[in-house]
């Protein structure tokens, strides 16, 4: 294994993550867009699916906002509140995929006959340095479906 995976990994199983499958489509066709979570895990100890976005590099500043003029920029509504970020752009991503795999009646259906409660999302930066994960929260799912909206 390459230095990075082996990273991932580790970073997982220190989680209590266990990986189920990798490049997971997801899709609308209302909204005409598809991507695929890039890893989909396991976390027994909460009996939930976790939906991982994986960015390797990105070894900078990502929480630094693009400035134009010499003012900090914020990204365009509906996450008008969010600076324009790395973090943010990836956040907004992982928000979007979560949205889609939560939407399929038929998967989350299947998930609840097996005991599984919620479907969470993280995103993993690996990079020479470590990995660093950041957990999706209840204001990025919220902007899912408006981020969606805006797309379409």
């Amino acid at each position: 294994m390459l230095s990075l995976t082996r990273m991932v990994f580790a970073a997982l199983s220190t989680r209590g993550l266990e990986p189920i499958m990798g490049q997971r489509a997801v899709c609308s066709q209302l909204h005409r867009v598809g991507t695929a979570a890039d890893i989909v895990c396991h976390d027994a100890e909460n009996n939930a699916v976790v939906v991982v976005e994986l960015k390797c590099g990105y070894s900078g500043v990502r929480t630094a906002a693009a400035v134009r003029g010499g003012k900090a920029c914020t990204m365009k509504a509906p996450l008008g509140k969010a600076s324009d970020s790395t973090l943010h752009r990836h956040l907004a991503q992982l928000a979007v995929t979560h949205h889609l795999f939560t939407r399929e009646k038929d998967t989350t259906k299947k998930l609840s006959n097996m005991g599984v409660g919620s479907v969470d999302g993280i995103l993993m930066y690996a990079n020479d340095s470590g990995v660093d994960v950041y957990t999706l929260d209840s204001w990025w799912i919220s902007k899912a479906p408006k981020i969606l909206e805006k797309i379409h």
